[in-house]
């Protein structure tokens, strides 16, 4: 009766190294879900052929090690059709571990890398959103996108403006305003201005992780100044989600 089970309960190289250390001749063959299959044949206790992902011999067991999961069965005293592997099975499996740990680590980095581009695409398109705005509108000076914590995600400001200063003023209002929402139970935080004789400070809900903060000058349209602000808020938490 051959020998059954998965990959997750053995591996690969753990199957390779039994079968060699054991001294066996058997034709090891394992099989993904989607079908996919490849087969390894041993003879006394040497790998001397595999076949799998259109490769045969060696370079079949450094692609069948890349597998993290299938099944597998074993045929003992099966012999292989042809053989195609001489080096000592010892070397074809560290070669093939090698080149299996360069491949997770080149994707790992892809990935890494693709998160990063990601990030920056993200930072592009929401300072692309700020610069619009304070560009296109004739009451917003100034514009921010800053975390809950305080942080600054974004910022078209002033140049004599600090972006931490605004940052941790927009934090401090967002906390102020929720217990004041709260305690006076109306509902979750939106919106909140706050007029000076120089100007005014508006601060929306841009998602669960942000908001817009908007700065204008004096005497100013604020229902124009609302829109703008709205539709920005609106842009940023679609971006942010």
């Amino acid at each position: 009766m051959a020998l059954q089970g998965t990959l997750g309960d053995l591996s690969l190289s753990d199957l390779i190294q039994l079968h060699c250390q054991a001294g066996s001749t058997a034709r090891l063959t394992i099989q993904k879900a989607s079908g996919e299959s490849g087969r390894l044949y041993f003879e006394g206790g040497e790998i001397v052929h595999a076949e799998g992902e259109g490769f045969q011999g060696s370079e079949a067991v450094y692609a069948l090690l890349t597998w993290q999961e299938g099944s597998f069965e074993v045929d003992q005293n099966t012999a292989a059709p042809t053989r195609t592997i001489r080096m000592p099975w010892s070397a074809v499996l560290m070669e093939g571990l090698r080149r299996a740990d360069e491949r997770r680590r080149n994707e790992n980095s892809s990935k890494n890398q693709e998160g990063v581009m990601a990030g920056e695409n993200r930072r592009e398109r929401l300072a692309q959103i700020l610069s619009q705005l304070v560009e296109s509108s004739g009451d917003v000076r100034g514009a921010a996108v800053v975390g809950r914590d305080g942080l600054i995600i974004a910022a078209h400001l002033p140049a004599k403006m600090e972006q931490a200063r605004v940052g941790a003023v927009a934090a401090a209002l967002l906390s102020l305003s929720g217990r004041s929402i709260g305690q006076l139970e109306r509902g979750e935080f939106q919106q909140t201005l706050i007029q000076g004789t120089e100007g005014n400070v508006l601060i929306t809900d841009a998602g669960k992780n942000a908001v817009f903060v908007a700065l204008t000058g004096k005497d100013v349209n604020l229902g124009m100044v609302f829109l703008e602000v709205r539709e920005a808020a609106g842009a940023v938490a679609e971006i942010l989600s």
